[in-house]
């Protein structure tokens, strides 16, 4: 397995958060994925992952995808070499790439060929074509200045003030306190939230404290994940077990468990 991160171009950070590359030998097993609050477009140049439905159907993924939030359980498989290219948004990064209220991909997996016919196949076969992880990621992030480019939409400030307040916090921050700052209504709030990212504030907020609990175990490996839970601002170990299942779809000891390689190297990232 190997996993690798890049900056973005300079020109994107302000969009892109990083780049990433995924390549593994066939996955057996199921990986449940974790969400990060941050929408991915994902190219697949090796086989395509698919999606576990509830009632144990494959789905496979296409080539090419876009990814918004994921705020209910989500699991993968891969039936064979994996290779995987992603440009991780910042939160409310993705508008402008994706020139449609976030919404609209809260919990789906968008072909990019259905979003712009025709671009999707492109963007696949030339990442499949690339040489290396730098040419990979190369046509990833033209493509994808290009979709900003056209969409010509400028980022929402206050939303962006807001999610930053959120991450340094690691999610703990009420969506009161973020109230107070803007000096606008909640359902204000949450509209706009709802269109710059996809989902509210305390929806994210509660996804980045669920994140900060893997970022305390990345720190000290040897401490117990309950532990982990209450240095990351949970207030007792039933809080963070009723998130987890919420978010992942079993419990963290299950998870854990599993030795996922993908979700592992994204939970790492």
């Amino acid at each position: 397995m190997r996993y690798a991160e890049f900056d973005p171009p300079a020109g994107l950070a302000a969009h892109v958060r990083c780049a990433w590359t995924f390549e593994s030998e066939a996955s057996i097993a199921p990986e449940r994925i974790v969400p990060d609050g941050r929408p991915e477009l994902i190219v697949h140049f090796g086989a395509p992952y698919a999606e576990l439905a509830a009632d144990g159907r494959l789905q496979v993924q296409p080539q090419a995808l876009f990814a918004g939030q994921v705020t209910r359980p989500l699991v993968l498989q891969c039936a064979g070499p994996a290779g995987v290219v992603g440009i991780r948004f910042h939160p409310e990064g993705a508008r402008a790439f994706l020139g449609r209220a976030m919404r609209e991909a809260t919990d789906l997996r968008l072909d990019v060929d259905t979003l712009w016919p025709g671009e999707g196949a492109s963007l696949a076969h030339g990442v499949q074509q690339a040489r290396d992880d730098a040419a990979r990621i190369e046509v990833a992030t033209a493509f994808v200045a290009r979709r900003i480019a056209a969409s010509n939409q400028p980022p929402d400030a206050l939303v962006r003030a807001c999610v930053r307040r959120i991450e340094s916090a690691n999610g703990a921050v009420a969506v009161e306190a973020l109230l107070a700052d803007c000096e606008i209504g909640r359902r204000q709030l949450e509209r706009r939230f709802g269109d710059a990212v996809g989902i509210g504030p305390a929806l994210l907020a509660a996804v980045f404290r669920l994140r900060a609990v893997f970022d305390v175990l990345q720190r000290d490996g040897s401490r117990p994940w309950t532990e982990a839970a209450l240095a990351a601002g949970y207030y007792d170990q039933s809080h963070f077990i009723r998130d987890f299942r919420r978010f992942v779809g079993c419990s963290p000891s299950e998870f854990f468990r599993s030795g996922s390689e993908l979700a592992g190297a994204l939970v790492d990232a």
